[in-house]
């Protein structure tokens, strides 16, 4: 026996032509499902335990999206071969074919997918980084907003730093030097890693925290003032340009993942898996089947 598709949509047109199963929804039906979904549904679901847990575990990795993908296809194909098996309108003898072919299909798919994806990745990171690096001065005004508040806390305690003098002016300088350290954290490429567009190295950015505290306690008030605005400008801009990077790199990543999992789980997986399927199905219920029709 061969697997075939049925055309659901069609199915549904012909019963509607007929007056049979048509649904009118009116506006007051929908805005109380809405209210209903916002007001109960939707924050005792995010509220309890099982899905912080969820959600605490899938920040953990960069990899959620895809896992996500994942479980909403098992949990579908499960539905479906649930469905399967429940249905007393399927013919007890086809129904094995059709979990063969639903089983196969998810195994296939989901393994092709995983694999696919994790072997693009490189290539996708390369190029969206190339793509970053030959438009720096973009990123670097797109992102100016993300770090006005930064460069405003950082000034205030230099401001205030200038101003003090002996043992106040030492920590009102370590104090600036520890926030810069702060901001720019996000910024520092690991030690092992390949930098970035825009990242820094640690040393670098202990280099730029010891400048200032040189230039707080060694200069006047003015000058200190100008000669650290004009140190960090760079550094601030780099983290502005790497914080809107950081958006496109991990929409790009996205884009891929469901650009795969879309091609395998709708066209490639069953055009390749279906016809194993029947195969299988022949093989093993085949002559089961052939036995009962005589």
């Amino acid at each position: 026996m061969k697997i075939n598709s049925i055309n659901i949509n069609n199915k549904y047109n012909a019963n509607n032509a007929k007056g049979k199963n048509s649904v009118a929804f009116k506006g007051s039906d929908l805005t109380g499902v809405s209210k209903l979904l916002a007001e109960k549904v939707y924050p005792t679901v995010a509220n309890s335990k099982p899905y912080q847990k969820v959600v605490t575990s899938l920040s953990h990795t960069d990899k959620s999206f895809t896992g996500l993908l994942v479980a909403e296809s098992i949990l579908l194909s499960g539905f479906y071969m649930f469905n399967t098996v429940r249905n007393k309108k399927i013919k007890k003898e086809q129904k094995p074919q059709m979990l063969i072919n639903d089983a196969m299909t998810l195994g296939v798919s989901t393994a092709g997918a995983l694999f696919l994806d994790d072997k693009i990745s490189n290539m996708v990171t390369k190029g969206t980084e190339k793509y970053i690096a030959n438009r720096t001065d973009f990123y670097k005004q797109l992102g100016e907003k993300n770090v006005k508040t930064h460069i405003n806390d950082f000034m205030t305690q230099v401001g205030e730093a200038v101003n003090k003098t002996g043992k106040g002016l030492e920590e009102g300088a370590a104090t600036a030097a520890a926030t810069l350290g702060e901001h720019l954290k996000t910024l520092v490429v690991k030690e092992g890693k390949t930098p970035k567009t825009f990242q820094i190295t640690k040393d670098k950015l202990e280099q730029a925290q010891n400048a200032i505290q040189e230039a707080i306690k060694t200069k006047p008030a003015h000058e200190a003032k100008e000669a650290v605005g004009a140190k960090v400008k760079d550094l601030y801009a780099n983290l502005a340009g790497r914080i809107e990077a950081d958006k496109f790199e991990a929409g790009m990543r996205k884009v891929k993942t469901l650009i795969i999992f879309g091609i395998i789980y709708r066209y490639m997986g069953p055009v390749i898996v279906t016809p194993l399927a029947n195969k299988l199905s022949s093989k093993f219920f085949g002559k089961k089947e052939t036995e009962n029709k005589k």
